[in-house]
C-alpha cells in the first residue's frame, strides 16, 4: 500500500499547524494549504520529506483545484482533506460592517464547500474522509 496523503486547509499556523505535525508524524505524506506560503514552507521543511506546502486560498476555486492537481500529480492520490482554514470577526458590533462579516462567512462557510468540490472525486478516488474542523465560537454568536 503507498503512503496515505493528507490535505490541510488553514495550515499555517494554530490547529492546521498542529494537525500537520500529528499526522506526518502519523507516517502521511502531508499537504499544506494556506495564504501564506512562506509559514507553509518553513513548517513542510520541519516534516521533512513528509511536507509539502502549497499557497491556496479556501475562498479561490482556481487555488483549490489546482491544490488538487498538484497532489495528485504529486502523490496519486488524496485520502484525508482536513478544513481547517478559518477566522473570527471580533470586535463591536457598531464597529464592524457587513463586509467583514460576509469576509468570515466566505471563509468559514463557502470555503469548506469549496474545499470539498475540490477534492470530491479524489476522496471518492481513495475511499478516503473529509473532514471539518469547526470553533466553539459558533455557539456563542
Amino acid at each position: 500500500m503507498s503512503t496515505p496523503v493528507a490535505v490541510i486547509t488553514g495550515a499555517s499556523s494554530g490547529i492546521g499547524e498542529a494537525l500537520a505535525k500529528v499526522y506526518a508524524a502519523r507516517g502521511f505524506q502531508t499537504v499544506l494549504l494556506a495564504r501564506r506560503l512562506d509559514r507553509t514552507q518553513t513548517l513542510a521543511q520541519s516534516l521533512s520529506p513528509m511536507g509539502l506546502a502549497l499557497a491556496a486560498d479556501v475562498t479561490c476555486d482556481s487555488d483549490l483545484h489546482e491544490a488538487c492537481a498538484t497532489t495528485l500529480e504529486k502523490y496519486g492520490r488524496v485520502d484525508t482533506v482536513v478544513a481547517n482554514a478559518g477566522f473570527g470577526v471580533s470586535g463591536l458590533v457598531e464597529k464592524l460592517t457587513i463586509a467583514d462579516y460576509q469576509k468570515q462567512f466566505e471563509t468559514n462557510v463557502y470555503g469548506v464547500l469549496r474545499t470539498f468540490y475540490a477534492f470530491k472525486d479524489a476522496l471518492k478516488q481513495s475511499r478516503g474522509r473529509f473532514a471539518i474542523i469547526g470553533s466553539v465560537n459558533g455557539y456563542i454568536a
